[in-house]
Order: C-alpha cells, then structure tokens, then sequence
C-alpha cells in the first residue's frame, strides 16, 4: 500500500541527510561513486522517499549543470514512485532548467506523472510529443501510453491510431479495445434502483458475495423487526430498525457503487492489457550520465 508522506518530510530528510553528511564520508560514502550507489541501494529497497532525497542533495553538490540535471531527474523519478506527483515535477522542472535538452526524458516522467493524476489531456500532451523524432523505444512506450491515456477520454479510435504507429505488433492491445467497444457499461442509477431489492444491484454488476450478504443480513434484520413487533418487544424493534436501514441503505448505494466499480475495473483492464509489461527505469549505474531501460 501506497503512503503518502507530509510535504515537510521531505524537506527535514533533506537537511538531516546533509546534516549526516560528514557522517557518512567517514563511513566511506564520500564520493560521487559511492554516493550514487547508496541512492541506488536505498531505490532496490524501496525506500523511495530517502532515494530521493540523496539524488537532491546529489544535485546541489554537483558543479556540472547536467549532471545536476540526471540528478534532479532521478529524484523526480523516485518521487514518481510514490505517487508525489507534485514533487516530480518540481524535480523536473529543476531538471529542464540545468540542461534543457532533457526533453525526452522529462516528457516521460510527466507523461507518467499526469497518468498517476488522472490528468488524461495533459498526458496525451506529453506522449505526443514523443511519437515522432525519437528513438524506436521511446516511440513505441509513447505510442503506447498515448492509447491508454485516448482510452481513458473514451477515444477509441485515437487509441487504435497510436497503437497502429507503435511499430510492433501488439494484438492483445487491439483486441482489448475491440472487446471493451463490444462490451457495456453498468448504469449506475440501474444499480442502484435494483438494490430496493436486497443484493440485487450488486448482482447486476457480478458482485454476487457481496449480494448474498446483502441479501441474508437484510432478512435476517427484517425477520427480527417482524419477531419483536409480533412479541410487542419494541425496544428490540427500534435497535434491529436502525441497523436495518444502515443495511438497507448500504444495498442501495452498494448497488450504485458496484457499477461504478464494474466500469472502472472493464476500463483499467483494457489500458493493462495496452500497456502489457511496458516499463521504463533509469540505469543509475551509468549516473551522472542519464540513461533509460525500456521493457516491454
């Protein structure tokens, strides 16, 4: 699970980092070299936060304007990897601003970025602007992502375009969106009407465990408001009704949330199967020299 930290943190771990600083050269990370490897390390751990932080302070020790420039970008990307958006493309920012000829690079991480955002316009932006004039990689994860972000705006067409000028075959892309476009949407307002009956408008959407606990708590409740009414037990009957209507209720708006979720796990297993096993990393080995691993 994701957590995601107070914006302050980031700045006391910076200032304890550089405040710890003369600690660690005695420890043997003094140089450059050593230095990077202990960002990398603290990035295979997953202690992105921390990862982060050493690339900034990396970056405002570094003389050379470009290798700030890395810096700053590996920092965006590890702020990346925790959903710190905002972060990122602060880093980012930073990063254009030492060497401006970042463009692919930056456009990636904030095309990352919006993604993580919802942002789809903005992402589409960004991808687009990689689809032509850069290496193949590049073109193809752009291309790629460029769909899933159409996908998401409900541009099916776009999304087959940007797949058809990914330059490789991926087919499990294309029948994704063909199975998506023959397919439907649950209506929300039909989901939620059908819970009146209990369970039933999670079973319109498939959720048929959370339809029969629906289902057996509402008739449990209701035979006992029924019971204690019989015995004239209306203490018993007040409580078991107010918990009845939270049931009730709750089949209701579970209904209407249950479609909600139908729809949106229909439309994030097509941008999965688009995007297939599609990934870009940094090599941290090659820094202050910025170079990127594709995967697909």
């Amino acid at each position: 699970m994701t957590t995601f930290l107070p914006k302050h943190y980031f700045a006391t771990m910076a200032g304890l980092i550089l405040a710890l600083h003369p600690f660690l050269s005695a420890q043997g990370i003094d140089t450059p070299s050593a230095e990077i490897q202990f960002a990398k390390k603290l990035s295979d751990e997953g202690n992105h936060p921390a990862a982060a932080v050493e690339f900034r302070r990396l970056a405002s020790t570094s003389p050379a304007a470009s290798d700030q420039a890395a810096y700053y970008w590996a920092a965006a990307y590890e702020y990346g990897a925790i959903g710190d958006t905002f972060l990122s493309d602060k880093m980012l920012d930073q990063a254009e601003n030492n060497d401006p000829t970042l463009t692919a690079e930056a456009l990636l991480q904030r095309g990352n970025n919006a993604l993580t955002d919802k942002r789809w316009n903005e992402a589409e932006f960004y991808f687009q602007g990689l689809t032509q004039g850069t290496s193949q990689p590049v073109a193809r994860f752009a291309n790629r992502s460029l769909a899933v972000a159409r996908l998401h705006q409900g541009n099916l067409t776009g999304a087959r375009e940007s797949l058809a000028l990914s330059k490789e075959e991926n087919q499990d892309g294309f029948k994704a969106i063909d199975n998506y476009a023959r397919g439907s949407d649950k209506s929300p307002r039909i989901g939620g009407l059908l819970g009146i009956i209990p369970g039933l408008g999670y079973a319109y959407s498939g959720e048929y465990q959370n339809a029969a606990r629906s289902l057996i708590l509402n008739s449990l409740f209701i035979f006992g408001m029924v019971n204690t009414a019989d015995e004239d037990l209306w203490g018993p009957f007040a409580v078991i009704s107010f918990f009845e209507v939270t049931w009730y209720s709750g089949s209701i708006y579970g209904g209407i949330d249950a479609a909600h979720r139908y729809n949106q796990d229909r439309l994030e297993g097509c941008a999965s199967a688009i995007r297939g096993e599609d990934r870009v990393t940094p090599d941290y080995s090659q820094l202050p020299l910025l170079r990127l691993q594709y995967k697909f």
